[in-house]
């Protein structure tokens, strides 16, 4: 199963492939900003407010992740499906 996963995002269309990497690059920069949110929390505040930012940013960045990820996949099964 994880072979064929493998394949399937090896063969990806040139544009679903660079849409799914600079949304990949996104998700990662956002997941960064929830790391410094976080370390600001640990290191100088300790009200409760940052720490739920900090947490629900972070939930927020695996939620790109995992939507970008997903949209590539069902373009690239749509895009496959057509031709």
């Amino acid at each position: 199963m994880i072979e064929n996963l493998v394949h399937t995002i090896k063969n990806f269309d040139f544009k679903i492939k660079k849409i799914m990497k600079n949304g990949l690059y996104f998700s990662l920069s956002v997941s960064i900003l929830a790391t410094f949110i976080l370390i600001y929390y640990i290191s100088f505040s300790h009200y409760n407010f940052i720490y739920h930012v900090g947490i629900e940013i972070m939930k927020l960045s695996f939620t790109f992740c995992s939507a970008f990820f997903a949209s590539a996949l069902a373009i690239d099964k749509i895009k496959k499906d057509l031709e």
